[in-house]
């Protein structure tokens, strides 16, 4: 595959309160009949919200039916059924409401809504048509996906997470409204931020790299750095919300042209065996892939120091990084996230299983060290 220095055709809306124009830019793309994909968990949670973008669209003459049969953790027979659903009901817009598991959802169904293909079998076949248009509606930081054109799904068959990305998938829209956030709970806005920050930090190090990609994942880090544990102290101040907002999405855009992320690969692998959420454990094991990459990764590490406001004068190099490692636990520790997978009360003997799925995902074929079962095993027996 050959990577783009940058390709972003999704229309971006990040402002405070753009909630209240939401149907105004849906109808904007000509669109008539819209499904909103939402999980059993996030319309209980967010129902008044989600009832005020149905208002919203229909006075502006979009049609809106909510699908909210899919539970909080989804597999291919639920999409498969709200597949069939989107395509009975003609639908020209699929509109992901919610968090992560919604909107991870919703592209999959837009995906395989102009599709042939069962849910699971789209995995084997790289040839397909364009989704259905999908606009994405976060309700806090998304670790970049609101703008990855990938999804994952588990295979019920297995229980295991599969990774579908292809370039066709981007977003028509991506409407990010920071003051939504506040409805969520604090420990997962803290985690889903400081997972957006793994992905940003990957970013600067994957053998893809560019200068577009390093300006991005940089601003991602500065902001995250600046406004995290303020948000995390301060939970009720706004100012705060519309900076790591943007630096989720900055991360997003960073992962679509580094494609690396070894704390996403390992951690989708997690979450296959454990009760451990995704971005928990992106948060856990960040400190302990940036000691794995110091050798090769020193030069970004510093810069990295430099803008978590680290002294990096008068000493080496490799002392500079490792300032930025134990400036990016600080921030880890500042928010509460747990710093070992102990923690869970899981079992030590699912490493291996853990490290043999997560060496299949292609998000650590651009790392800086090549790494096989035994490495990736390696830094789960670091952040045990």
């Amino acid at each position: 595959m050959i990577y783009p220095d940058f390709h972003l055709p999704t229309r971006l809306y990040l402002q405070p309160d753009i909630i209240k124009n939401v149907g105004e830019i849906i109808a904007s793309r000509n669109a008539h009949r819209a499904l909103i994909i939402t999980s059993s968990d996030d319309y209980e949670k967010y129902e008044s919200i989600i009832e005020f973008i149905v208002e919203n669209l229909n006075a502006n003459g979009v049609i809106s039916i909510i699908y909210d049969e899919i539970p909080g953790k989804a597999n291919n027979e639920y999409i498969d059924s709200a597949v069939y659903y989107a395509k009975k009901t003609n639908t020209d817009i699929i509109i992901g409401v919610g968090l992560i598991e919604s909107l991870n959802s919703a592209k999959a169904i837009a995906m395989l809504a102009n599709n042939y293909y069962f849910c699971d079998d789209i995995f084997e076949y790289p040839k397909v048509n364009d989704p259905i248009p999908y606009a994405l509606i976060p309700f806090m930081p998304s670790i970049g996906l609101e703008i990855v054109p990938c999804f994952y799904m588990p295979d019920i068959h297995r229980n295991l997470k599969r990774i579908y990305y292809n370039n066709k998938l981007y977003p028509d829209l991506t409407i990010i409204d920071p003051l939504l956030s506040l409805q969520a709970e604090d420990s997962d806005f803290a985690n889903a931020s400081v997972a957006a920050l793994s992905i940003a930090v990957e970013s600067l190090i994957s053998q893809t790299t560019s200068d577009i990609t390093n300006t991005y994942a940089l601003k991602a880090v500065d902001l995250t750095y600046r406004n995290l544990a303020a948000a995390f102290r301060d939970p009720d101040n706004t100012s705060y919300r519309a900076p790591l907002a943007l630096a989720s999405v900055l991360s997003g855009i960073s992962l679509t042209t580094s494609f690396m992320s070894i704390t996403f690969a390992i951690s989708l692998a997690l979450s296959s065996y454990t009760p451990i959420p995704l971005s928990k454990s992106m948060g856990i094991l960040l400190p302990h892939i940036m000691e794995y990459n110091l050798t090769t990764s020193t030069n970004k590490y510093v810069q990295i120091a430099r803008i978590m406001d680290e002294d990096v004068h008068d000493i080496t190099i490799i002392e500079a990084a490792i300032k930025a490692i134990e400036a990016v636990r600080k921030i880890t520790l500042d928010v509460e996230i747990p710093q070992r997978l102990s923690e869970f009360e899981i079992s030590k003997t699912l490493l291996s299983k853990v490290s043999e799925l997560a060496q299949t995902y292609p998000f650590i074929k651009n790392a800086p060290r090549t790494l096989n079962k035994d490495e990736l095993e390696t830094i789960l027996v670091a952040a045990f």
